[in-house]
Order: C-alpha cells, then structure tokens, then sequence
C-alpha cells in the first residue's frame, strides 16, 4: 500500500463496477469497491430477472471473483457513514441467515468516489410500500418472481385470470410487461399450448401519453407493439393509492390487481443524505462539476445515478441511465489518475446515444443517436442486436477483453442459459 492512492468506490452498479475493473491493477493506485450484494447483475435487465426470460450466464457476477481478475479489493457491507475530516467510510455486515453477520468496520481512503446508485420513489403514495413490488435490485425481482409464478399456477387451475398492474411506462415497466406475456405459455401443459387469456396486464401512466419524454416516432412504434402483446395501457392515471387488490386512481377509478408493481421514476438513493452533508438536489442526488467532483469535497467524486450534473445551457440535470453511468466510468478511469497527478482533466461531456428496448417476442426497438441528431428508428435484427451489444461491452469492461471475449462466446453457444448460472471465482 505505500505510496499507492487509497480509491474507495461505494457501489457496485453499471458504473462502480466498470470503474473499478478499469482502474484495478494500476501500480499507482489501491482500489477498493464497497457493495451490499456478493454478485454484479447488469440492471437494465432486472426486468427478465424478475420475469423469468433472462437468457444470459454472464448476468450474475461474482464481485469476489471480479476483484481477483481484475486487481482491486472488494468489501461486501453496508455504507452507514463517510467521515469526510477523517477520510473514513464505516461499514456493517453482511448479515448472515442464522442471525450471525460481519463485524462493524471502517475503511480509510485518500480519494472517494459514490456511486451508490437510485431508487424507485413512492412520491408519498398510499400502500407503495405496504403492497407494491419496485424492482430496484436482485431481491425484489425475485420476490416478484416467486408472487407470479404461484399466481400464474392459481390462474391456470382456477382459469381466473391474474391481474398484474405495471405503474410507470419508463423502460422497467414497459419491457416488464412485454417479458410477462412472453412467459405465460409457459404455464400450460403440452396438451394446452394454444391456452390464453390467464394473464391481464395493465400499464399505467401518470403522464397524458406513454413514455414520457421520447419521440413521437419510438413511441408510437411501442405502443403497436404492446397492442399486438394484448397489454392494456392506461394515461393520465394519477394513481392515489395502491391497495392489497389493486390501485385508485385520484378520481376514483379503480383497478383490480394481483400484484402492483411501481416503476414510477428514480430518485437518488435515500442514504445519500444521511452519509454525510452532501448538497443534494429535489431528487436527492449529490450536486457536482463538470469533473465529477461533488460540491462540498473535491476528494469526493460521485457519479451514475448518485449524482447531480446538469450541462451548461441544459434544462435538467443529466439523465439517471446505465448509459450515463458507463460514460462517466470511462471518464473518471482518466480523469482520477490526472487529479492524482494534479493535473486539471478536461469536463465530463455526455453523449446520448439514444435508448433501445427489449419487448420480448414483439421485438427490440429504439432510436440510435448520430452526433446531434436522435430521430433513427432501429427495429428488428438490428434493434435487437444493438440491444445486447450493451450488456456485452459492460461485460467485456468488467472482464477485460481476453476473459470477456472468452467468456461471451462461451456463453452465446451455452446450451444451459439460465438466471440461476452464476460465474463464480
């Protein structure tokens, strides 16, 4: 450790993870990444985990395994303080099943960076937490999971149908319930293949069109496509409490429902404020400069969806997306070592690369982003491959490009794909 930088990284998301396998192995620099979870999962992929679809061994990965690859230090706990005059994060846990768990510690740092990621929020809403599933990590996807897959068994025995409510057309809630209805023959023998009609799905929006903030082109084209998946969806649903059967929307209406599951946005994780005295904006993520740096501790860099960056001349901060996060990844592996140095590093530029969805058997489709301009649609083979590309330079980020290579081809011939397939070191 002498004479190496201390870098500690909280989080282990999209961004945390690729930060730390690019900068792990350098001879100047100590790297340590602090996550709750003992595996990595790509999560804008949480939605198959949760429906049951994903198709891929490389979608669960071992950080231990990854820190031995990749040469930095992983420490599974809690983050519950950042002491910021003592450049110390205070951990607690893991939690062992029989009750047991790891002792309290501190890890002491020279430079820190946050990535501890977002959260769905309930916007007060009643009966979110009591009776909504939000799928903002593996155990909530599998909770999920397990509530559907002895729905969908009542459903095929009863031949009532089980009522599942999505509120929230974003990415998560859209792609859910494409991912759903792919799954629903699955629930029938041999003998009843041809069985329907044992699963409505209903996606609300608060908003007045689905999808808010994309192209009227992306949307209408998703909107054909969840007609043809037999997906009802609904507009301008202000949904003012979420029950045990079911949701009411602010004027009344009612929507009977199995399971309620609340996609509605992210905000920033709720820890952020009690860490430390963050300047954080109306949506809870840490304020910082064009360099990352958050705003009361240039030591401190945050990134992903912790943080806070709106561009000069921009509207609204930059958007909380695994996109994003990667870009700001790549950037902070260049632009530590520079600080380190005491050098100034150019300010972080985010280029959108436009968005691209997974709806099951309807397809992918999206809109893929040429220098200034985001209007071409991309559907079918090419929409589809796009889509996976994304996952497979994450992968080949965190694995490095002989493993990763090795490792992804391994996986594309695989006859034995499946959620439960780790990669365990």
């Amino acid at each position: 450790m002498a004479g190496r930088t201390r870098l500690t990284i909280l989080g282990g998301g999209a961004g945390g993870a690729e930060l730390a396998a690019r900068l792990g192995g350098r001879p100047d620099l100590a790297v340590t990444l602090v996550d709750r979870q003992p595996s990595h999962l790509w999560k804008p992929r949480l939605h198959e985990f949760a429906a049951g679809t994903i198709d891929s061994t490389l979608s669960d990965l071992s950080y231990y395994m990854l820190a031995r690859m990749r040469g930095f230090d992983f420490e599974q706990g809690d983050v519950v303080a950042i002491d910021r005059a003592e450049k110390r994060v205070g951990l607690t846990g893991p939690a062992a099943p029989d009750g047991g768990g790891a002792a309290p510690r501190r890890l002491s740092y020279d430079r820190l960076v946050v990535a501890l990621g977002g959260v769905t929020p309930d916007f007060g809403t009643t009966g979110v937490a009591e009776h909504a599933i939000r799928l903002d990590e593996r155990a909530d996807a599998d909770r999920f999971r397990a509530r559907f897959v002895a729905l969908m068994i009542s459903a095929r025995e009863t031949g009532r149908a089980a009522r599942v409510v999505i509120v929230g057309s974003g990415a998560t809630g859209t792609e859910l319930a494409a991912h759903l209805r792919q799954v629903e023959s699955g629930f029938f023998g041999a003998k009843h293949r041809g069985g329907r009609d044992i699963l409505q799905i209903l996606l609300a929006e608060a908003a007045p069109q689905l999808m808010p903030g994309a192209d009227d082109t992306l949307r209408s084209n998703v909107e054909e496509r969840l007609a043809a998946l037999r997906i009802d969806t609904l507009t301008g649903a202000k949904v003012a409490a979420v029950e045990a059967d079911g949701i009411v929307n602010a004027d009344g209406t009612r929507h009977p429902a199995d399971i309620v599951v609340w996609a509605a946005g992210l905000v920033g994780n709720p820890r952020l404020c009690e860490l430390a005295d963050f300047d954080v904006d109306g949506k809870g993520r840490i304020r910082v400069d064009d360099r990352l740096r958050s705003s009361v501790d240039p030591a401190v860099q945050v990134f992903g969806d912790a943080a806070s960056l709106t561009p000069e001349g921009a509207g609204a901060p930059l958007p909380p997306t695994a996109q994003c996060a990667s870009q700001q990844a790549e950037y902070l592996a260049t632009a530590i070592p520079a600080l380190i140095r005491g050098d100034e590093p150019e300010p972080f530029v985010y280029g959108d690369r436009g968005r691209l969805l997974s709806l099951a058997r309807a397809g992918s489709v999206g809109q893929i982003g040429f220098g200034r301009r985001h209007d071409i649609l991309v559907k079918g083979e090419f929409a589809n491959a796009a889509y996976k590309s994304l996952q497979r330079r994450h992968q080949w980020t965190l694995l490095g490009p002989l493993r990763g290579g090795v490792a992804i081809f391994a996986d594309l011939i695989s006859p034995a794909k499946g959620a439960q397939l780790k990669l365990h070191g």
